[in-house]
């Protein structure tokens, strides 16, 4: 058996959540840290949403490094934010905002390419965009991922850089998008739940 990239990442999910299903921040954001690779393979026209992605996953960890224990969990680092009213776009609050986004879009994406084995990345990715990301960008940001997700490679060239193009490859996938998508399901409840899914664009 070949492992591939999501292997690992599953095993990390399965240590995901605390005692009361909460995300905890250390293991959410070595999962996102593990995503990058993934991320990477999409090529360099992706190197702006790679940046985006990290610079949120080290804003979230600095802030954890303040308080260990009050921050083992991913909520109350928000919900800290919010109650001193600091919830502005340099804040910890619109950085996991961002990164839920980010990442529900990447395992959005591999989820079409898993459900329709014919359909190419750049018509997954560009169809994808236009029903998710897009409604948060201006059109500064949204004519720079328009061109970006042009440029993505061959669905082919794409699988073959995370493993074996198989239908072993596939199931390791779809273990990793059944355990992560839950997780971001979880994570986007919670804001709005709170009122913090800022529909601003950027």
């Amino acid at each position: 058996m070949s492992h591939s990239l999501f292997v690992q990442i599953t095993s990390l999910l399965q240590k995901v959540r605390g005692p009361d299903g909460t995300p905890e921040t250390e293991v959410f954001l070595k999962v996102c840290r593990h995503i990058i690779p993934v991320i990477d393979k999409f090529g360099t026209s992706f190197l702006i949403v790679r940046s985006d992605i990290q610079g949120n996953i080290d804003r979230l960890s600095s802030r954890q490094q303040t308080n260990l224990s009050r921050y083992e969990l991913l909520y109350p680092i928000v919900l800290d934010e919010v109650q001193t009213g600091d919830t502005g776009s340099s804040s910890c609050t619109k950085g996991l905002l961002w990164l839920q986004r980010a990442m529900g879009f990447v395992a959005g994406l591999l989820r079409r390419l898993y459900d329709d084995r014919q359909v190419s990345l750049a018509t997954a990715a560009s169809e994808l965009y236009t029903d998710t990301l897009y409604q948060y960008h201006g059109w500064i940001t949204s004519a720079a991922f328009t061109v970006a997700l042009k440029l993505v490679p061959s669905r082919e060239a794409f699988l073959g850089k995370l493993g074996t193009p198989n239908e072993e490859l596939y199931q390791q996938m779809n273990a990793f998008l059944n355990a992560f998508q839950p997780v971001l399901k979880d994570v986007h409840k919670f804001f709005v739940e709170h009122d913090l899914d800022d529909p601003a664009r950027v």
